[in-house]
């Protein structure tokens, strides 16, 4: 970036926070002692630090004290963050590993981004302001099957090449394993996973996709599994959708709207 039109307090600023990022190859502003100077580079990347090992606990154990510190500190070096907002460090996080896996293949491992995407997501959930939902539209003991679905607005549905919630130190994929879960909030605001099985992240993928009736969503899956007991298919998601409604994750199901009232025209 070529700096020489610019005012000089704009060339000191970007000076400045140039040497805190990257203190070992951006020399510091003539006039600024070191002592001062260091101040500034230890609050800065401390802050950083403790709020991206925060909500990356289990993927800081996992690599390391050492990886976990020099992977923070190439984030503060190199990535350019698209928000000001503090709270959303951890998915600017992200968005640099999401870069950081093509350009550092080897240096990271290749679950690391899911790892940390699994444990973002709890953040996200935790803190979605979930809109207040229309009661009177909503039937409570509404038919699964007959009626469609309605979940709650903080369910979120997760694919992931790799065991992600089995992850730990001790345990470290060797290989891929695909892997769905469902996340939300219950109403005593916990954020809960839950591992289901394809067939059901497909139910609910088709439920929240396209509107439609459980039995519909579920014809659909038995159609596409050319099998010769759709009834079986049917009763296992109608199993399931009455569990996840027994958990919270369905709340009920859509009132069929009314037709409006024909006035005669006289």
């Amino acid at each position: 970036m070529n700096t020489d039109n610019l005012p000089s307090f704009q060339r000191y600023q970007l000076a400045f926070t140039a040497h805190i990022r990257d203190p070992l190859h951006q020399p510091r502003p003539q006039g600024v002692a070191a002592s001062g100077m260091a101040v500034y580079k230890e609050i800065v990347f401390n802050n950083l630090f403790a709020s991206v090992s925060a909500c990356f606990p289990v993927a800081q154990k996992v690599i390391g004290k050492r990886a976990w510190l020099n992977l923070t500190r190439a984030f503060l070096r190199e990535h350019a963050a698209n928000t000001p907002i503090f709270r959303q460090i951890p998915e600017e996080f992200l968005s640099f590993l999401a870069d950081s896996t093509s350009t550092r293949p080897l240096l990271l491992p290749p679950y690391l981004l899911s790892l940390c995407h699994y444990e973002w997501i709890e953040l996200l959930v935790a803190s979605i302001e979930a809109p207040k939902l229309d009661d009177e539209a909503i039937n409570r003991q509404g038919d699964l099957l007959t009626e469609q679905p309605v979940f709650t607005p903080t369910m979120q549905l997760l694919s992931y090449d790799y065991a992600v919630h089995e992850i730990s130190p001790r345990n470290k994929p060797k290989q891929q394993q695909s892997t769905q879960l469902l996340v939300y909030r219950n109403i005593e605001d916990e954020v809960k996973f839950i591992a289901v099985n394809s067939i059901t992240f497909r139910l609910l993928s088709l439920l929240k996709q396209n509107k439609s009736t459980g039995k519909q969503a579920l014809t659909l899956i038995a159609d596409d599994m050319h099998t010769d007991s759709p009834e079986k298919i049917i009763q296992f998601g109608l199993q399931a959708l009455e569990d996840l409604k027994n958990l919270g994750v369905i709340i009920g199901t859509l009132k069929p709207k009314s037709p409006p009232d024909k006035k005669l025209i006289s």
